[in-house]
């Protein structure tokens, strides 16, 4: 239970410093792929908007999109052991709910969501230090 607070402290640690800082390289995102193989990015504007963007790059079939939504961390049970769960609402009403390995970077949905005419794989990788932000 430490290490899941404590990976939550970090999430939002993380969004709050992206709010404070005055280039956009420094926002918090999530990388994964669609069922075409591009590469999606789930970007995280710095909290308190609690709004992003899930962006695919098209960088294997050509057709780039981006797609807004909203998210809120979930937050721990109290007393119980879990993963911390971060909770995405795109504007169609479609969930994706992520939870994150506190011990690494690792995260997986819950289920697949189609979204922006892709389909998203089940795992996620959280990028602490994205170079390019679109």
């Amino acid at each position: 239970m430490l290490r899941s607070f404590f990976f939550v402290f970090l999430l939002t640690l993380a969004l709050l410093g992206a709010a404070a800082a005055a280039n956009d390289s420094h926002r918090f995102l999530m990388t994964g792929l669609t069922d075409a193989g591009d590469t999606v990015e789930l970007h995280f504007d710095a909290l308190p908007l609690s709004s992003g963007k899930l962006v695919i790059l098209g960088n294997r079939s050509g057709m780039s999109k981006a797609v807004p939504f909203s998210y809120r961390v979930m937050p721990l049970p109290p007393g119980g052991l879990a993963d911390p769960v971060v909770e995405i609402t795109f504007s169609d009403k479609q969930a994706l709910t992520i939870s994150c390995d506190p011990l690494s970077d690792n995260c997986r949905s819950a289920s697949y969501v189609v979204e922006g005419g892709a389909t998203f794989s089940l795992l996620w990788r959280i990028d602490r230090h994205p170079s390019v932000v679109h």
